[in-house]
């Protein structure tokens, strides 16, 4: 993914390139879950990752044109930083989730890769809020931030679980 440098639009197009291809990875790991907790907990992550896509979308839509934003002092360290958090993030490629998800043979793999993306999403979240001039959307940067913590949570719970049932 390439970008010259960080700007609202940017940001907000990452973030629901990163929702699209969550819901894409989380509907397909439902579908092949074979624990029914499991199956429930990626069907709701799915469902949420719609959601996170549509508000960052309404936000999007809502900017100035990129023309009309005026940035002053770019940080381009920052600009590289963020170039290498979203070039090696799970769910930052495009449409590589649901191959990703194909090729996991248990659902304690996934449940580990998918514990990966809320840390990646995390990360994002936190260097957008930073970075976002637009109130709009580092609002809802934050807003999303908490919900991928609690995403994380839930999937580290459920994964210490299938551990603690195959012991």
């Amino acid at each position: 993914m390439e970008f010259e440098n960080f700007n609202d639009h940017e940001a907000l197009r990452i973030a629901i390139n990163m929702e699209k291809e969550g819901k894409v990875f989380y509907t397909t790991l439902a579908e092949n879950a074979k624990d029914s907790r499991v199956k429930e907990i990626f069907a709701k992550l799915a469902q949420d990752e719609e959601d996170h896509m549509d508000t960052f979308q309404r936000i999007y839509d809502s900017l100035p044109s990129p023309q009309e934003q005026i940035y002053a002092g770019e940080d381009y360290t920052a600009d590289e930083y963020l170039k290498h958090l979203v070039d090696t993030g799970v769910f930052t490629r495009k449409d590589s989730a649901k191959e990703l998800a194909l090729q996991i043979k248990s659902d304690v793999d996934a449940l580990k890769i998918g514990i990966q993306a809320e840390k990646d999403a995390i990360l994002y979240y936190r260097e957008a809020i930073q970075h976002t001039k637009n109130d709009d959307g580092r609002k809802a940067f934050e807003q999303l931030l908490n919900e991928e913590k609690t995403h994380l949570h839930l999937l580290a719970k459920q994964m210490i679980l299938l551990k603690e049932c195959a012991s």
